[in-house]
């Protein structure tokens, strides 16, 4: 089934989103913004068929796996700057952005059962992606980079292979892998 949020809703989310990062002093943020902004970020869904495959999705998705990561983070009392919750939650499928089209069928219809497709136009892998594109914008920590770059924790192909380092180094990475699949999975968003 198809999830629908209402226009309202979408400027909601975009309204809190940059609101959140107009709070934030970092080089380039402006830059980010103003990417953000021209984007189908706040528009975007968030995947093809599963979690947020609607308009709106990304933003969406991506917000409350921010609410979630800091309400999670603070119960666990890691060691996590406020912005870096935000920006990880915000920036972790920044890949996303512009690279869903509308699925239209032979008719000129939009396909209901599946109402996007994807265009990558840059394909270098899922985490390694967001975190190349947000740094585009603005500098990431050691710790920021780690988080985005694996926040699909098992199911990215490379995770054996680092597994034990990104761990021990950083083990919020397995907090915010949780979390956004919760958000996936429960929230379906």
């Amino acid at each position: 089934m198809i999830k629908i949020i209402t226009k309202k809703q979408v400027q909601s989310n975009k309204k809190i989103i940059l609101s959140n990062f107009k709070k934030i002093e970092r080089q380039g943020i402006e830059n980010l913004i103003s990417w953000l902004e021209k984007s189908d970020f706040f528009y975007a869904p968030a995947s093809t068929m599963f979690h947020g495959n609607y308009q709106g999705g990304l933003a969406a998705h991506s917000y409350k796996v921010y609410e979630e990561f800091k309400r999670q983070a603070e119960h666990y009392s890691l060691e996590i700057p406020e912005q870096s919750m935000f920006l990880t939650g915000i920036l972790h499928d920044c890949c996303k952005i512009d690279y869903y089209i509308p699925n239209k069928l032979k008719s000129g219809n939009l396909s209901k059962s599946k109402p996007y497709k994807t265009d990558d136009l840059f394909p270098i892998g899922h985490g390694e992606k967001s975190v190349i594109i947000a740094q585009r914008y603005i500098p990431l920590t050691e710790q920021e980079s780690a988080i985005i770059r694996w926040h699909m924790g098992t199911s990215d192909p490379a995770w054996d292979d680092y597994k034990e380092k990104v761990e021990k180094k950083f083990p919020e990475v397995i907090l915010f892998h949780h979390v956004d699949k919760e958000v996936s999975l429960l929230y379906n968003l």
